[in-house]
């Protein structure tokens, strides 16, 4: 069947990526981030192909999500950054998972969810994101439940960046030297743990005294950086291809009007191609005004409101025909367009319009290597 609509995922592209970062870091070793459906570009697939790899570690946010990789048949240690709850705790020990410690009440949960088995935790610690993690006042009293524990295998100590993506470090590196400070407190008293990590893309790219042993890496994976304001020192692919076809032609005179609330109007006698794919498969209507899209090897832009089903893309007097390829973003022989540009255009960034494409657009897996 020919697809209208499709993103195809390049594991070619991925391989790429995933060995390009590791290069950099090494011998710092690479945790792939591959929540939230690893980024909208398959968390199975993704997983199973970096596993391949080499990747020894994952990570994920949810329970929810963990428990698909291994009912998959993906057996590599997952680690979890989001808190796991009692009724949760049992099924998360015992397939393995690596669980992270907010604070003492964590503690007690595992110990009581634990039973005969070891739960590997690693310990947040709060840094300055102000969201979660071991806060100062507690720091020293979960170390020493963590020493004590008969359960929990401490494995790790990590905490995130807020600004590791912006041009100014400034509060970046205060993030660092308060993470410093902890491990520091921990070697004094011979209590750190095997693994240490806190760098994530931006950091891998601008901050290598982040790396420590272990780093974190997200959105480089799939081939975006994280923003405009970082280095572009580590060469990326994109790995996906968002593409669609032309489904319809109309020639319209001038003065014509496209799309919901007339915000556009033709100013000229042209032809106005429809493409069938809308915010119900994930892009923003704040791209309305914004977008361009390329069909053969130019650009053309999209005109009127974005709606839910169809965009309208102004192609001049060009010879277009019904069922040519769009793309509306990724690599191609011809050009590409890059996620970034199109997220910066609409004030988000590359993370939103990745995660965002809607389950409706198939995902079609392409290896190029294979």
């Amino acid at each position: 069947m020919r697809l209208q609509t499709s993103a195809r995922i390049h594991l070619d592209h991925l391989r790429f990526n995933f060995h390009q970062i590791q290069r950099a870091i090494a011998p710092a070793r690479l945790i792939p981030v591959v929540k939230a459906d690893a980024y909208g570009h398959g968390a199975v697939r993704v997983s199973k192909c970096l596993v391949d790899e080499g990747a020894q570690l994952l990570a994920v946010a949810q329970f929810q999500e963990a428990m698909a990789l291994r009912d998959s048949g993906i057996h590599v240690p997952i680690l979890i950054f989001g808190r796991l709850f009692p009724e949760e705790l049992p099924d998360a020990i015992r397939a393995g998972f690596r669980l992270t410690v907010f604070g003492e009440e964590d503690i007690r949960w595992i110990e009581k969810a634990a039973g005969n088995r070891p739960a590997h935790v690693h310990v947040n610690m709060e840094t300055g994101m102000g969201r979660v993690g071991v806060l100062p006042a507690q720091e020293q009293t979960v170390v020493d439940m963590l020493t004590r524990s008969s359960h929990c295998v401490w494995e790790g100590v990590y905490s995130h960046f807020a600004t590791s993506d912006e041009t100014d470090k400034t509060y970046a590196h205060l993030q660092l030297n308060c993470f410093q400070a902890i491990l520091r407190r921990l070697k004094a008293n011979s209590q750190i743990p095997p693994m240490v990590h806190m760098a994530n893309s931006g950091a891998i790219l601008d901050m290598p005294e982040t790396r420590f042993d272990t780093c974190r890496c997200g959105i480089m994976l799939y081939g975006h950086y994280p923003s405009k304001d970082t280095g572009r020192s580590i060469p990326l692919k994109q790995v996906m291809r968002l593409t669609t076809r032309i489904a319809h032609l109309r020639r319209l005179p001038a003065g014509h009007n496209v799309s919901y609330g007339r915000r556009w109007q033709t100013d000229r006698e042209t032809t106005i191609a429809v493409l069938p794919i809308g915010y119900a498969d994930g892009l923003r209507r704040h791209l309305t005004g914004q977008l361009q899209v390329m069909i053969g090897t130019r650009y053309y832009p999209v005109v009127g409101t974005i709606t839910m089903d169809q965009i309208m893309v102004d192609v001049g007097d060009d010879p277009v025909n019904v069922g040519d390829e769009v793309l509306i973003w990724g690599d191609t022989e011809n050009g590409s367009i890059q996620v970034i540009d199109v997220a910066e255009a609409m004030g988000s960034i590359p993370y939103e319009l990745t995660c965002g494409i809607s389950r409706r657009v198939p995902r079609v897996v392409v290896d190029e290597e294979k």
